[in-house]
């Protein structure tokens, strides 16, 4: 998801897709994938793009954080991820020579620890428990009346991989095999669709059928 982070500013994408055809998700996941025709479709360069944030570090998250050359996708932005995500990282994962290393040598590695106030009405939560540091982003009058986006008026809470399945909606008790702690998982679930519904905020999501949903009634 892209939001400009300031009127007349740049843009701050989420997540960073499947990556180019010698990605590291290229083993199990449909690469090239579509993020840089995507953002041509809807008039954005790359080096329009002034923060990347990562919420978590798997290869499906991460993929155009480089490009074919091996070099900063967006060349301009920041890439933002949780510290406690980069501390539990195994330097054998292949995201830490795609993603970790490169981005740290280059300058463009920002670690944040906790909430973090990206810029006025983007806020990143910590919502572990798929992984160490995981991290949702609220963002405040994104969506509009109708729920459609972009317009302005609701909040959006993009979820990264805290929703996987849409049962979690109704059951947000359900694990998913991959979560590292499921009782953090769990929790983090908890938390954020609580915060849904006291804000009234569409949620984002990164694999459910459908890009934006409601959240459960209370």
């Amino acid at each position: 998801m892209l939001r400009r982070a300031r009127p007349g500013g740049r843009w701050v994408l989420v997540d960073a897709g499947v990556g180019p055809e010698r990605g590291p998700a290229a083993g199990w996941a449909p690469v090239p994938g579509r993020l840089p025709a995507a953002l041509g479709e809807a008039g954005i360069a790359p080096a329009d793009v002034e923060a990347v944030v990562l919420t978590h570090l798997h290869e499906d998250h991460t993929g155009w954080t480089q490009d074919e050359a091996g070099l900063p996708f967006f060349p301009d932005a920041r890439y933002l991820v949780q510290s406690a995500e980069v501390a539990a990282l195994d330097r054998a994962d292949p995201v830490w020579d795609w993603t970790v290393a490169p981005l740290r040598a280059a300058g463009r590695l920002q670690e944040v620890a906790g909430e973090h106030r990206l810029a006025p009405g983007i806020t990143l939560l910590p919502t572990p428990g798929h992984t160490p540091g995981h991290q949702s982003v609220l963002v405040e009058g994104a969506a509009g009346p109708g729920g459609a986006v972009p317009g302005r008026g609701r909040d959006v809470l993009i979820t990264g991989d805290v929703l996987v399945h849409a049962v979690q909606l109704a059951d947000p008790a359900v694990p998913y095999s991959h979560e590292r702690d499921r009782a953090a998982a769990r929790a983090s679930r908890e938390e954020l669709l609580a915060l849904a519904v006291r804000r009234r905020a569409l949620l984002a999501t990164a694999h459910l059928t459908r890009a934006f949903v409601e959240p459960p009634g209370p």
